[in-house]
């Protein structure tokens, strides 16, 4: 990418200013880092080949894959390339590489196996340090007079509060960035007149984001 845009790049680097010229330099040092990363997956295709017999390798590795998306979300965010960005872990998050050998989907019907519990909490904690590790990356990118995690609202959460009962209710959900005041736990209402659903952290989401809504699904108003 950079090589292709090296000249342009060279040029308007000598007609900004200097802290305009430090966050470029920072933005190109950032994707060519990327780039690196890239093609460092992609040399076992020039490798010599076995001649016996050997299953195809599979260029797709989720687990390794999620800290490198993470950063080409926070470049692409970064440089304002796009403001919305979404992320999904799923079911084929092959959890192998860290010494599990069951599959990701079959760890969440866990049947109170202590094993497979174990197993779950050490693949989900993977998944939690990196998002936090997502969040201090936006939390060093500079936007205006502020951070871009200041700018951002991440919302990080799942559709199911337990899995092996398939309950899709009592979910867990963290937000960070956005101007919130953070560093609570907040636990709301689930049953009862006073219920709070999901959806109305949606609705506070969206009307701090300067879209002009007052209910988006089941709200019953703002999240409080």
């Amino acid at each position: 990418i950079l090589d292709s845009v090296l000249e342009d790049a060279n040029r308007l680097s000598r007609q900004v200013n200097h802290e305009d010229k430090d966050k470029l330099d920072e933005y190109f040092t950032s994707v060519r880092d990327v780039e690196k990363r890239l093609e460092l997956r992609k040399r076992w295709a020039s490798q010599p080949k076995p001649q016996a017999p050997f299953d195809k390798p599979a260029n797709r590795n989720p687990v390794e894959d999620l800290p490198l998306l993470y950063e080409l979300i926070a470049l692409a965010l970064q440089t304002d390339s796009t403001r919305i960005a979404t992320l999904e872990i799923g079911g084929d998050f092959l959890p192998q590489n860290l010494g599990i050998d069951k599959s990701y989907h079959g760890l969440s019907h866990h049947g109170n196996d202590p094993e497979a519990v174990a197993h779950l909490i050490a693949l989900e904690k993977y998944q939690i340090e990196h998002f936090g590790k997502f969040l201090t990356r936006l939390s060093k990118m500079e936007d205006g007079e502020r951070t871009l995690l200041d700018s951002t609202a991440v919302l990080f959460g799942s559709g199911i509060g337990d899995a092996n009962t398939h309950k899709n209710s009592d979910l867990p959900v963290i937000l960070a960035g956005g101007g919130y005041s953070h560093g609570e736990f907040r636990e709301v209402p689930r049953e009862g007149i006073n219920k709070v659903p999901l959806c109305n952290l949606f609705v506070d989401i969206a009307q701090k984001m300067g879209v002009e809504t007052d209910s988006f699904g089941s709200s019953t108003g703002r999240f409080s």
